[in-house]
């Protein structure tokens, strides 16, 4: 008989010869690979696997399970094929022999081939159960059987109990042993256990995932999770994993650390002049404490015992719309609309008045404050509905009440405010229409006036640059007639034939010469017209 710790093989025949009993012993020597408690678990197991944040963990809570993992199929606790074909054929030739081997053989020997991949279920004469690995394999006992058809070596075999388990990357394997959650990481996986039975393979790409009493908790960049540990609020930071290890501690909330924008409802608000304007505006704002935003405002309770994502912050963002509506509104009350129609208006007319005294000297008739006033005129001609230094201190005193519940309010943002009533609006627009007419003739008539100013001053220069040319010109000549009678006195025959030229000038080409007595020379040359005179007479 062949020695076997798993099978049992019958006698042989005591007409069998020796040579025949020694052949089936050698052939049909055990083909497990040991008993059940007696294989330890690899201590070489590569933990590259379940290098993640999720399997990291789990791994810090000291729940991931490996002394069951396997590095591969020949690690596996196997019926070994022990058979050829060949060997076979000679074993029933052997048993055919004898007259009885047609009848007894196929009675006491169990054949069957496993295709690679795949395991066969077995039960043996004592209702144990194994599992025979991939080959061909032959047991010499009448009471071994097979189980059903060879399965794939995939995901979960269960025979008995031998379990085999493939888990996959990104998956964790769930089990219970006496009630005990085991966890298992990716990898292939064996045990022989009654107590110990795999449940279900937990997908890791989700959120929330409960894992028995556990709950593995990723939270994202910008948010934050609320959780109940045994009533007492704690708050999980986002870019992390974080894993619950008990019941008792349960999530609650997702809360979003991101910029929220929400449009505020169309209110009525009464400005100072009493105005009632119909206003359109948003507020941006963001939760800044997560732990004040869910102790004092956020719903956390989950009354329905549900499991879904909650990620909303309903009453959150609620609670921060009224808080802005309400200084929203006390904003607008601080407002006079009706002046806001004439402020441009009146911004260009201190703009134009201040530039009036165009032409005047510079430090003559201006005050050396003028440049302050006119700055201080144009700046307190803005519209007051949209003034930012206001809208600043209505910002921080809705964010007075709201640091309470751990939200700050970024900015208002009114985007209209139209009086409610239209009788109004067109009066408003009327006055507006006429100031604006009249600033325009104002504008145009201090254009011209603008204009004749530079005429003038234009023609005036003009004259003067003239004059001072024409009597640059008579000096220059005065200056030439000079220096040439210097020269001409310098020579007496010159001042002859100068004066003979002079006095040649005076008579002109119709002139008479009448020459008389000596003493009569001097009053004939210098007085022609008594010299006509007497000719007349």
């Amino acid at each position: 008989e062949a020695s076997s710790p798993v099978f049992t093989h019958n006698k042989p025949s005591s007409a069998m010869s020796s040579l025949k009993a020694k052949l089936l012993d050698n052939e049909m020597s055990n083909p497990a690979a040991g008993s059940s408690g007696s294989w330890a678990p690899s201590l070489n197991v590569v933990l590259s696997e379940e290098e993640s944040p999720a399997y990291d963990a789990i791994r810090r809570a000291g729940l991931l399970t490996t002394a069951y993992r396997r590095e591969g199929i020949e690690q596996l606790e196997l019926c070994k094929p022990n058979t050829t074909a060949s060997k076979n054929l000679r074993r029933r030739l052997l048993s055919y022999a004898l007259i009885h081997g047609f009848c007894t053989y196929d009675a006491t020997h169990l054949e069957f081939t496993v295709p690679a991949g795949h395991v066969q279920k077995l039960r043996d004469e004592r209702g144990g159960y194994s599992l025979a690995g991939p080959g061909m394999h032959c047991i010499q006992n009448m009471f071994w059987r097979r189980e059903g058809k060879p399965v794939p070596l995939r995901g979960h075999v269960s025979h008995g109990d031998w379990t085999v388990l493939v888990v996959g990357q990104g998956n964790v394997g769930y089990a219970e042993d006496n009630g005990h959650p085991v966890l298992l990481p990716p990898g292939l996986h064996q045990w022989r256990s009654d107590t110990l039975s795999f449940i279900t393979l937990i997908d890791l790409n989700d959120s929330i995932i409960p894992i028995g009493p556990y709950t593995l908790l990723t939270v994202d960049e910008s948010y934050a999770a609320v959780t109940q540990n045994n009533g007492a609020q704690t708050i999980l930071s986002g870019g992390a994993v974080h894993f619950l290890n008990h019941r008792n501690w349960k999530f609650e909330k997702f809360m979003s650390l991101k910029i929220q924008t929400d449009e505020l409802q169309k209110i009525e608000a009464t400005s100072a002049d009493n105005v009632n304007l119909a206003v359109t505006s948003t507020v941006n704002w963001r939760v800044c404490d997560v732990k004040t935003a869910a102790v004092n405002a956020a719903e956390t309770m989950d009354t329905h015992n549900g499991r879904a994502v909650k990620a909303d912050i309903t009453k959150l963002r609620h609670d921060v719309l009224k808080q802005s509506v309400a200084s929203l509104a006390a904003f607008i009350g601080a407002v006079n609309y009706s002046d806001s129609f004439h402020m441009a208006a009146a911004a260009q007319a201190s703009s134009a008045a201040a530039n009036t005294a165009l032409g005047v000297p510079e430090g003559v008739g201006l005050p050396s404050r003028q440049p302050q006033a006119q700055a201080k005129q144009i700046s307190s001609g803005d519209n007051p509905v949209y003034d930012l230094a206001r809208m600043r201190n209505a910002v921080t005193e809705a964010n007075a009440i709201c640091a309470t519940y751990g939200v700050k309010i970024l900015s208002i943002n009114i985007l209209s405010a139209v009086p409610v009533d239209a009788a109004l609006t067109r009066a408003l627009a009327s006055g507006a229409v006429a100031s604006a007419e009249a600033l325009q003739a104002e504008t145009a008539a201090r254009g011209t006036a603008k204009a004749t100013l530079i005429e003038a001053d234009a023609n005036a220069q003009a004259a003067l640059v003239e004059a001072n040319a024409a009597a640059e010109a008579e000096r220059v000549r005065a200056e030439g007639s000079k220096a040439a009678a210097d020269l001409l006195s310098s020579n007496k025959v010159a001042v002859d034939l100068a004066m003979i030229s002079a006095q040649a000038g005076v008579l002109g080409d119709k002139s008479k010469l009448i020459i008389g007595e000596s003493i009569l020379k001097g009053n004939v040359l210098l007085r022609p017209d008594k010299l006509g005179a007497a000719v007349d007479a």
